[in-house]
């Protein structure tokens, strides 16, 4: 028997670390809080395994700590271990972009869940539509970690944010033994991404830098 409640204060929990990271500045507490959020997807994982008696949703919860928790985190501090103690971002308006996001993400997920997702039947085992809203917050915020920050570190963590957000549309959605597919292929392609730039490049980058050349 699934609880609803849980599933829903579990992904407050995951938003709560999303916003967080939207408002540090600090490198090092930013990638904490990022393995934080994916532990709390690889917890949600385990409660539904057990809830519905599926092994899938087990390996799910496995994969996700083993390649998004602790491999993913271990690359990103790799990436910093050039930088300073206590490094930050060299950003001045994290607070105001805190605001701003907040009432981007919010607004936009309002949208799209009551003009379209609403109008979307749920036919898998977790019938909770209210997960669908989580998802989409978790998505926005996702896109503006990326859009409004310069560190490379940061927009991957946003793109870390996208997969998680990925992970709670496809439990609802999508076939579980694909999702998991999905999962570790995105997390196979973020390890090559902090392989090939977060090592090799710079730490920070403008919009103009894509102008050279």
């Amino acid at each position: 028997m699934i609880n609803s409640e849980i599933l829903e204060l579990l992904s407050t929990f995951i938003l709560i670390s999303a916003f967080y990271i939207q408002g540090q500045a600090y490198f090092k507490p930013a990638i904490y809080v990022q393995a934080l959020q994916s532990t709390l997807i690889a917890i949600l994982a385990f409660y539904l395994g057990i809830s519905l008696f599926s092994i899938d949703y087990i390996i799910l919860g496995i994969t996700i700590i083993l390649l998004r928790t602790v491999i993913i985190t271990i690359f990103l501090f790799r990436g910093l271990v050039k930088e300073k103690p206590g490094t930050r971002e060299s950003s001045k308006g994290v607070a105001s972009e805190l605001i701003l996001n907040l009432a981007f993400s919010i607004i936009a997920s309002l949208v799209v869940y009551y003009f379209v997702l609403e109008k979307i039947p749920i036919s898998t085992e977790i019938n909770n539509t209210l997960m669908l809203l989580f998802a989409f917050i978790l998505l926005f915020q996702g896109l503006f970690l990326i859009i409004s920050r310069r560190s490379t570190i940061f927009q991957f963590i946003g793109f870390i944010e996208e997969e998680n957000s990925t992970i709670l549309f496809g439990i609802l959605l999508l076939p579980i033994p694909f999702l998991i597919e999905v999962s570790v292929f995105l997390d196979v392609l973020g390890l090559v991404i902090i392989s090939s730039i977060l090592t090799l490049e710079k730490a920070e980058h403008s919009r103009l830098d894509e102008l050279k050349g």
